[in-house]
């Protein structure tokens, strides 16, 4: 009896038994038995009927993949002390896919497999453990990124960061000879302080800046267009490229100087400002707001839309969640765009046309990244005696002149023609009811491609209640659509999680990345897509996909415990997805979205499998409660 009551002690310390009655814990006692296991003890096998659930009590055990047997083990997992094995096994009445292995001396608890199902018959708060693991897992691994983030955050503040991504590669140059007023005119229009000057051989002779002008030129009384060679600060600091942010602070400090220029084998590489340096420090949401709402040209902007890029790497390395995020970005973009329109239709006559600029797609559901492209539209209405194709031979320009804007500071042109300077993507108001009532009546291919750039539609500039009007009209629509609800699920179902039939990855053979998952078209894609279905048959309005989820699944009565799952599971997808285009960033790359899971630590690797996992539950959700036969 002694041992029994140190056994419930030992046990009410522990989830999901601390929130359990004693009757039911003191039930649990009576039936576990205790396994003591020495280091390489292989527990469970491939294909063998699975018997007992087992509790680690002390110790770890690591899941392989199978494969030869000549092979280093593929480690999928670590089951650390405190989780239980094989669960999902247990729940399905299936053999386990994995080998279970411990990786050092174990003591686990076992309870067979009836007692397993009788206990979720005594005890919910069991059964909803089982049944809902993964939304805790999920959550609780969310206090290790924390603590993996905030370490790096502190090594990024001390300016433990190589220059190279920090330094302006595109900087300003001159040559010796060049006049000081044309080296400051150039410098007025890029809105910089700077120019280095450079020899034949593209090595830095020196640097000019605006102390070098007054000190040496205005003040004196000087001609401005002697050669900038004869003002310039010669020979001039440089490090190296590979240096570090902290020999770069330590040389402004010790120099008394604002720039530093970089070079790579004696070549000018680029240069880092003062400003550059301490911007992780200095830049804040209020103040880069601010700026843009005064950005006199799209020069500026482009600068500022540099410093999102980094404020955002520095929020990333702080742990700050996925969806808050993509929020921000999203955000900040917008405000960038405003400022475009505003600069772009000022003097422009729109002759009493109201007009709403919409956002389409990942923008259009505040879930940005880094890499991005433009996809917007616009929706009119014409006055009085005035028909749409004159509407549109007025719009057309500025909205040209307002894609090649956004190309230049930093959103590329869409390669789909997504864009608002397309006629075909600048439609009145009844244009548009009729162009989404044409896709949700004739599902094509196409309609259903259409359907998933252009449904996804939020409001960003001018009259919203054009946007707000159109929105509630789609969505009462939709909900009458069977067939196009239908087809659509049909699509979205298409593509299904990379887990093979050993719950193992299932990696692509694209031969620029090969081994890899693509994160977005195989990973977040296919919450995106099922969380559109659910808020198109359920007449949900908002198009965020984590609002979407939250709605559509409280709608349809699925328990608070499943919906954080797959909310948390996608959060972890845009999470990984994002940190895994700002390391390809920093390497010199365009930041795509192929990930290699082997390349991932375990943890990593192991909420990658189970968020995927979620993906596939989501789906036989959807399906079933569409009548769709899942693939």
């Amino acid at each position: 009896m002694r041992a029994t009551q140190k056994l419930i002690s030992e046990l009410q310390r522990r989830r999901p038994f601390d929130r359990m009655t004693k009757e039911h814990v003191h039930w649990l006692a009576e039936r576990i038995e205790k396994v003591e296991l020495l280091q390489d003890t292989v527990i469970l096998k491939p294909g063998v009927p699975c018997e007992n659930l087992f509790f680690i009590f002390q110790g770890s055990v690591q899941l392989e993949a199978m494969g030869n047997a000549n092979e280093e083990p593929n480690v999928l997992a670590e089951l650390e002390e405190g989780e239980c094995f094989p669960l999902e096994a247990m729940e399905e009445g299936r053999p386990v896919f994995s080998t279970f292995r411990t990786t050092m001396d174990t003591v686990c608890y076992r309870l067979s497999r009836d007692d397993f199902h009788q206990l979720k018959e005594l005890s919910t708060i069991f059964a909803d453990f089982c049944r809902y693991r993964a939304a805790g897992f999920l959550e609780q691994t969310r206090r290790v990124y924390r603590l993996h983030f905030s370490h790096q955050s502190e090594e990024h503040q001390r300016l433990n960061v190589p220059l190279s991504i920090l330094m302006r590669p595109n900087t300003l140059t001159a040559e010796p000879g060049d006049a000081v007023r044309s080296v400051v005119t150039k410098m007025d229009e890029q809105d910089l302080d700077y120019a280095v000057v450079v020899d034949a051989e593209y090595r830095p002779a020196g640097i000019f800046t605006m102390r070098d002008l007054l000190r040496k030129v205005v003040v004196p009384g000087g001609d401005l267009n002697i050669p900038v060679g004869e003002v310039m600060t010669a020979s001039p600091l440089c490090l190296p490229v590979s240096a570090h942010g902290y020999e770069a602070a330590l040389l402004l400090a010790e120099e008394s100087i604002h720039h530093v220029v970089l070079v790579d084998r004696e070549r000018l590489a680029g240069i880092v400002t003062e400003r550059d340096l301490f911007n992780l420090q200095r830049v804040s949401l209020s103040q880069i707001n601010a700026e843009i709402a005064t950005a006199a040209d799209l020069v500026k902007l482009k600068r500022l839309t540099a410093d999102i890029e980094l404020l955002c790497e520095n929020m990333i390395i702080q742990g700050v969640t996925s969806d808050h995020l993509t929020r921000i970005i999203t955000t900040l973009n917008d405000r960038v765009i405003e400022r475009v329109l505003n600069l772009e239709l000022a003097g422009v006559n729109l002759q009493g046309i109201r007009l709403a600029w919409i956002a389409l797609g990942s923008e259009g559901r505040f879930e940005q990244t880094f890499s991005t492209d433009q996809d917007n539209a616009i929706i009119f209405e014409a006055p009085a005696g005035m028909y749409p194709e004159s509407v549109r031979k007025l719009l057309l320009p500025v909205a040209k002149r307002f894609n090649q804007a956004l190309d230049f500071i930093g959103f590329p042109l869409c390669k789909g023609n997504i864009m608002a300077s397309n006629p075909e993507c600048c439609l009145s108001f009844k244009e548009w009811q009729k162009r989404f009532e044409e896709w949700s009546t004739v599902p094509t291919p196409e309609a259903l491609l259409n359907s998933k750039i252009f449904f996804d539609f939020r409001h960003l500039y001018g009259d919203s209640g054009l946007s707000d009007r159109l929105r509630t009209w789609l969505t009462k629509i939709c909900i009458g659509k069977p067939r196009f609800l239908h087809l659509l699920t049909e699509n979205a179902l298409l593509h299904t999680p990379p887990i093979g039939f050993f719950r193992d990855f299932v990696v692509g053979t694209d031969k620029d990345h090969p081994n890899t998952i693509d994160i977005k078209n195989n990973g977040v894609s296919l919450f995106v897509e099922a969380a559109r279905v659910f808020a198109f048959a359920k007449g949900v309005t908002c198009v965020n996909t984590k609002q979407r989820l939250l709605a559509a699944g409280e709608i349809c009565k699925y328990s608070k415990s499943e919906i954080n799952a797959w909310v948390d599971a996608f959060s972890f997808l845009q999470s990984l997805r994002i940190r895994h285009q700002l390391e390809d960033r920093r390497d010199g790359g365009n930041g795509h979205n192929r990930i290699n899971p082997n390349d991932l630590n375990n943890l990593d690797r192991k909420i990658f499998l189970e968020s995927l996992r979620q993906a596939g539950v989501l789906q036989k959700n959807m399906a079933s409660e569409f009548k769709i036969r899942s693939m």
